[in-house]
């Protein structure tokens, strides 16, 4: 393991929020199955469907909290263990990835506010047009998810890369799952091609195991670094066996 990486206690509670947020990640690419386009359904459509699902609404708006809690979990265990590398280079790097997962929550927190809000207005009489209007934020807010991790997968995977921590394997997933980030959406390609439309949403299917993958992976190299660094016998404690 490279020196510049040093050990951090709050280090295994990246990897438990590398977890569970992983779980949350892993159902992010069906954020907004079954439910009305706010650009194509009429507002009295959209406030029917929060009314008749406003539990299992309510419920998914806390669990996007919980993974927004869960990421920045994650993320201050990271940084403690990568900010602390003498190299600049890394710590650039380590400033991308902080700086993307602001950004990443942000959104996150945006789509479970807006969920929770979309229950308690659609429940208001004459509210449908507000209701619509929340509908619209929560799906511009959805569409960012992917393209939104870019920088944090970016800025993280090399920074792991470059000190030593990550192996090419999870580096690769890093990047890769950056490089599909920023994959057009379907819709936008759709009425050029059908075809390259049909791809891109296959790759885009991709997109969010692979950040789960990398988070995964990440919290194993954590682990496996603290419990190599633990095995190692303290400088002193060395020098003291040498000499006798």
């Amino acid at each position: 393991m490279n020196k510049e990486i040093s050990l951090n206690r709050s280090t295994p509670l990246a990897g438990l929020g590398a977890v569970l947020f992983a779980h949350f990640a892993a159902r992010f690419s069906n954020a907004g199955g079954g439910v009305p386009s706010p650009f194509e359904a009429r507002a009295g459509e959209i406030a029917k469907y929060y009314t008749d699902n406003s539990t299992l609404t309510a419920v998914s708006g806390y669990l996007y909290a919980l993974a927004a809690i869960c990421l920045v979990v994650f993320t201050a265990g990271l940084w403690n263990r990568l900010f602390t590398a003498e190299s600049k280079d890394v710590r650039a790097w380590t400033v991308v990835g902080l700086m993307g997962t602001a950004v990443y929550a942000v959104l996150v927190m945006i789509i479970s506010v807006m969920q929770l809000a979309l229950v308690g207005m659609a429940q208001r009489e004459g509210a449908s047009g507000m209701v619509a209007g929340l509908a619209i934020v929560w799906a511009v807010s959805v569409a960012l998810l992917v393209p939104g991790s870019v920088p944090m997968l970016l800025g993280f995977g090399m920074a792991g890369r470059r000190s030593g921590l990550f192996s090419g394997l999870l580096t690769g997933f890093a990047l890769a799952g950056a490089a599909l980030g920023l994959v057009p959406p379907p819709e936008v390609v759709g009425p050029l091609s059908p075809a390259a439309a049909s791809l891109l949403f296959v790759l885009s299917e991709f997109q969010p195991w692979l950040l789960v993958l990398w988070l995964l992976g990440t919290a194993f190299v954590i682990r496996r670094s603290d419990l190599q660094a633990k095995d190692k016998p303290e400088p002193a404690a060395a020098s003291e066996d040498n000499a006798g």
